[in-house]
């Protein structure tokens, strides 16, 4: 592997209001950082290892994994990538940036013993936060390639050329080794000063995710206990006063359902594009655009999915619906930053209309859940210190929930679990007792399906979804279903006050608009390895049903 892959270059940014690296910086070359000159305090462990945090947590940048599932397209044309497409090119794989990271965690955990005079208790939360990073990002190497090469340790160059994978249980039984030391060490809350880095409730919750996704649901279940039995954690508004929307805004950065979160700064450091990329309503700017499938998947009020709703109207669609769901997506007819927003197909509806420029919405829909109504697009939308949330506590409590019911199908407590959520936004229980209510799951495969539903609704746009249809086993149907848009039709009205051309727009009703969609094969499961690390190191081998040099 290439010299990269070995060195990692810390930026001057500060991740974290408690500290600066310049001194960092100033001190030693980014590519010696093994050098002597540098591990001589505690504190160059506390810079170093902050700046780790930058490398390996994920971002707003995530809210673009939407549109490699069902839930999304990209609005701005040119930005959707070929794995929306469904076409995973070796080529364009890489895993540079995840090794940096983990090379980082392996130089502190072999440097941080030469430092003299460090509190053990306070070495030890250092190693902990190594330790749980490395973890992190191992997880989602395996996660994306399945088996990687696992190192543990800061390798030469003279060291890497015959490297080769190893095997996926392996590494995800070295992760759990990772999450469980952190577990242990790192303090359930740190002081303000320090807010942001990992937690043992974050250790356990990645615990708990990783068990997830490979199945293991007694390790799932156990762990997501844990977290929910510590009391440090709450669903933000979970009495339901109707506030839920804010949970995305501003002013909730460091609210209590905030088990982690990639924290951002005002520019010049580390500032966030949120808003201007993703969703810039106002002037049409398409961002991230819900398809019809995510739309449909809420609720009616009632709890019954539409399919079964007596209540359900397609004209008026919006109406009487899981509050979610106007949290989440911006339709025709709101106001959004003193802007009418249309989305009719017609010149009369502005920039903001279907078609009407190469980023307007490709669905009629955009995505609503990051406009902060605090925050002006056009001023602060491309420099925002809005925190991210990279796990917060509602995936606890499905993750329990989920987990549970494979256990103990029906379990009272997969249902309470699943029920906190469904309640702070005023959704009806799901229960088993009352066969002629709507939210009545009898089976276990009944409980599940609305269990995987809930996962949907509540983190739509937030970049889980392609994560999900694969551990379900469900990617190859939800991906190769034809992708849609709204409804809409095109009547002869000479008088229609918004037509052109003497056409009107009638919206939800008539024909969806087709999309391009996706595609998915079996052996997608998997990403390829990158072509680039088999080019320069030939023992590594490509996944099955990718082409080979």
């Amino acid at each position: 592997m290439k010299k990269s892959y070995i060195y990692i270059a810390l930026l001057a940014t500060t991740l974290f209001g408690f500290s600066s690296c310049s001194d960092f910086l100033d001190r030693i070359p980014d590519d010696e950082l093994s050098d002597a000159s540098y591990w001589k305090t505690p504190n160059d462990a506390k810079i170093f290892i902050t700046n780790v945090y930058k490398s390996s947590l994920p971002g707003w940048g995530e809210i673009d994994e939407d549109i490699n599932s069902d839930n999304a397209v990209h609005g701005i044309k040119w930005a959707a990538g070929n794995v929306s497409k469904g076409i995973y090119d070796p080529a364009e794989m890489g895993w540079q940036d995840d090794y940096k990271a983990i090379r980082a965690c392996n130089l502190l955990l072999t440097k941080i013993d030469e430092i003299p005079d460090y509190n053990q208790a306070d070495k030890e939360k250092t190693i902990g936060e190594a330790r749980f990073l490395r973890g992190f990002t191992y997880f989602g190497l395996i996660q994306k390639y399945g088996g990687v090469p696992y190192v543990d340790k800061p390798l030469d160059l003279n060291e890497i050329g015959d490297i080769t994978r190893t095997p996926v249980e392996e590494v995800y039984a070295k992760v759990m080794e990772d999450f469980d030391y952190a577990i242990t060490k790192l303090p359930a809350q740190w002081e303000s000063s320090d807010y942001g880095r990992a937690t043992k409730g974050a250790a356990l919750a990645m615990k708990a995710r990783a068990a997830l996704y490979f199945n293991k649901f007694e390790t799932a279940a156990d762990a997501a206990k844990q977290v929910i039995d510590s009391g440090e954690y709450e669903l933000f508004d979970a009495n339901n006063t109707g506030q839920y929307a804010k949970l995305f805004w501003k002013e909730q950065d460091a609210c209590k359902e905030a088990i982690l979160v990639r924290q951002y700064t005002k520019a010049p450091d580390l500032e966030s594009y949120m808003i201007g990329w993703e969703a810039f309503p106002t002037l049409g700017w398409g961002g991230i655009n819900p398809t019809q499938s995510l739309v449909d998947a809420f609720e009616c009020e009632d709890g019954s999915p539409i399919e079964k709703s007596t209540t359900y109207d397609p004209t008026n669609p919006f109406k009487g619906r899981d509050p979610r769901l106007e949290v989440c997506v911006l339709h025709d007819g709101e106001v959004m930053y003193n802007v009418n927003i249309k989305t009719a197909p017609l010149k009369s509806s502005g920039s903001t209309g279907v078609a009407q420029h190469n980023d307007a919405t490709a669905t009629g829909y955009y995505q609503q859940k990051y406009l902060d109504p605090t925050i002006d697009p056009q001023v602060d939308g491309w420099n925002m210190d809005t925190y991210w949330f990279v796990i917060r506590y509602a995936e606890v409590l499905l993750t329990y929930a989920e987990a549970k019911n494979e256990i103990s199908p029906l379990d009272a407590s997969a249902f309470d679990a699943v029920n906190q959520v469904r309640r702070r936004v005023g959704m009806p229980e799901l229960q088993n007792t009352n066969a002629t209510k709507p939210t009545y799951c009898g089976t276990q495969d009944a409980l599940r399906q609305r269990i995987r539903n809930e996962w949907r609704v509540e983190f739509a746009l937030e970049g889980k979804r392609k994560w999900d249809i694969r551990r379900w086993g469900i990617a190859k149907d939800v991906l190769n279903a034809p992708f849609l848009g709204m409804k809409y039709k095109m009547v002869d009205d000479p008088n229609a006050p918004e037509g052109d051309n003497g056409k009107k727009c009638i919206l939800y009703q008539g024909e969806n608009i087709k999309l391009t969609g996706s595609k998915y094969e079996d052996h997608n499961y998997l990403f390829p390895i990158p072509q680039e690390e088999i080019d320069l190191n030939p023992a590594l081998t490509q996944n099955p049903g990718y082409p080979t040099k």
